[in-house]
């Protein structure tokens, strides 16, 4: 089998083969899951390891990392150990494996001493195939005397990007995983495994966790399936917006929120308005949490408000939609809570909600926060530059009137089409549409008085028609307010829309005006939205 590996001399992607394993790994696939094909890059991951050979693997939410380490674990005699910061993934995994028949155990805070010896006992006899650890643990004294004494034949890191010291999710205890690894009588094969490191950050993942020339799988971050629309809406308009979502829109889904107050007070109001929801976040007692995860899978609660600590790790194929109720820190962090919809491959929504207040909290944040755990000076500087790239990142997806999809896939380093067909400024959908949002900014203020609202609506139109009929297509709102503004830049000044008569006739009025009388005209009729959420002449 051709693969792709890592050159770690060098930093460059190199060809090789490998001796495949595809039979083989079918049969004990079919065998252990039911299930009669890989997803892509999965038959790849495993047949790496079979080869004995290091691995690190970009696979996007859903796409199952976990197959990837299990399948190959699940050989007689051999002992695989996992590494995952996410106790409910460890427990859910663990349950999954045992109701399949398959030995696994976890250990975390809950497991009492005399439950940990018995799981080295059963590992040390050749019972155990796979066992679940947080990272934290590796260098506690009895699993260190254990791991001393019991033969690993494979150590596979989860959330693998938690290495990286500039990054949102660190844990200084993965930066001891490869000292952990070395330190071992005998070495076992290495996978590692992410869902949101861009290619820029796969070499230092694989040289921090002293990966050996791993083979190197990318199956593309797209998950078509997931249509992304971002809206800009004040906290009280959001209010109403999310009510009237949860109302329309049937199955799971969960609303992402930035404080533990918002999750509490999101999920009262949803109850009182008749929703079954429940709030989720990282200070809920262990019991509390489990309830909440184990209903959720069930379907009841149907609806989450969580922090960040939801998610992670569990396995709810049928989450319909994510609405995030302000920005995340990252895109990272983002497309990671994105990717709880559509796990199943149905259509699923995710929905960003933002204001330019949002974006100033977070830079509050940040300042106060960002490198805080690091010692040296030049370290912490870097690391709270590398936090205000990755927030400015958040900030273009939020803003931009290119497709929401490519400004991702950019981030991540995957090609695309220029058009996704499901995203919020490619194509239009009524439940995103904001007029009534826009509305509200013009009454009262200065832009709006004096105004006269039929010139205003003559030159909208008049432009629109006329650079349809020019171009032989049509632009969306954000490009169509600049050129009435006089603005420059690719869909707003060039291919001759400057010599239109409407360009550049409305610099005088509120960008918020003009949004508002293109909103009005769309409603009415006079505008029609087409593909790609261009403006037509009907």
């Amino acid at each position: 089998m051709d693969v792709d590996y890592l050159d770690m001399r060098t930093g460059q992607v190199r060809r090789g083969e490998l001796r495949d394993y595809s039979k083989a790994a079918l049969a004990q696939l079919d065998k252990v899951y039911g299930y009669g094909s890989f997803r892509p890059g999965q038959l790849e991951a495993v047949n790496a390891i079979l080869n004995r050979h290091d691995l690190i693997a970009v696979m996007p939410t859903g796409s199952g990392k976990s197959v990837c380490y299990q399948l190959p674990a699940l050989r007689e005699g051999s002992f695989t150990i996992v590494v995952s910061p996410l106790r409910a993934l460890m427990r859910d995994q663990v349950q999954a494996l045992q109701a399949r028949g398959v030995p696994a155990a976890l250990i975390d805070s809950g497991v009492t001493p005399k439950q940990r010896q018995s799981i080295y006992d059963m590992a040390h006899g050749g019972g155990l195939r796979i066992l679940y650890v947080a990272p934290e643990r590796l260098w506690t004294d009895d699993f260190l005397f254990f791991a001393q004494s019991t033969r690993i034949d494979l150590m596979a890191v989860d959330e693998a990007h938690c290495v990286l010291q500039w990054g949102n999710d660190f844990r200084s205890s993965y930066l001891r995983i490869g000292e952990f690894i070395a330190g071992l009588p005998s070495r076992p094969v290495v996978a590692a495994f992410t869902a949101t490191a861009t290619r820029s950050q796969v070499p230092e993942i694989a040289e921090k966790l002293g990966l050996d020339q791993p083979v190197r799988i990318g199956t593309g971050f797209d998950r078509p399936n997931i249509r992304f629309d971002a809206l800009k809406l004040k906290p009280s308009a959001r209010k109403r917006f999310i009510l009237d979502w949860v109302d329309g829109h049937e199955g799971s889904g969960i609303i992402y929120c930035n404080t533990i107050k918002d999750c509490d007070s999101w999920a009262e109001r949803l109850a009182k308005h008749g929703v079954d929801a429940a709030a989720f976040y990282a200070p809920l007692a262990d019991r509390d949490k489990a309830r909440i995860q184990d209903g959720f899978l069930a379907g009841s609660p149907r609806v989450i408000c969580a922090t960040t600590a939801f998610g992670m790790g569990v396995d709810k194929p049928d989450v319909r939609w994510v609405v995030n109720n302000g920005p995340c820190e990252s895109l990272e962090a983002f497309y990671q809570e994105a990717g709880r919809a559509g796990r199943d491959g149905q259509p699923a929504r995710s929905v960003m909600l933002w204001t330019g207040g949002d974006f100033l909290n977070w830079e509050r944040r940040l300042a106060d926060s960002a490198g805080n755990a690091l010692d040296d000076p030049k370290d912490r500087a870097k690391a709270q530059n590398a936090a205000f790239s990755r927030l400015d990142a958040m900030r273009r997806y939020c803003e931009t009137d290119t497709c929401r999809r490519g400004l991702i896939l950019d981030y991540f380093g995957d090609e695309h089409d220029e058009y996704c067909d499901n995203c919020g400024n490619c194509t239009y959908v009524a439940d995103c549409d904001q007029p009534t949002a826009k509305r509200t900014k013009t009454t009262g203020t200065t832009a709006s008085r004096n105004l006269n609202f039929e010139e205003i609506d003559a030159t909208i139109t008049e432009f629109v028609y006329d650079r349809e009929r020019m171009l032989g297509f049509g632009y969306g709102i954000r490009k169509t307010i600049r050129s009435l503004m006089g603005d420059t830049g690719e869909g707003v000044d060039d291919r001759d829309i400057d010599q239109l008569d409407g360009y550049g006739a409305l610099t005088d009025v509120d960008e918020d005006v003009i949004a508002d009388r293109i909103h009005r005209l769309i409603d009415n009729g006079t505008i029609y939205v087409g593909n790609y959420h261009t403006l037509l002449e009907p």
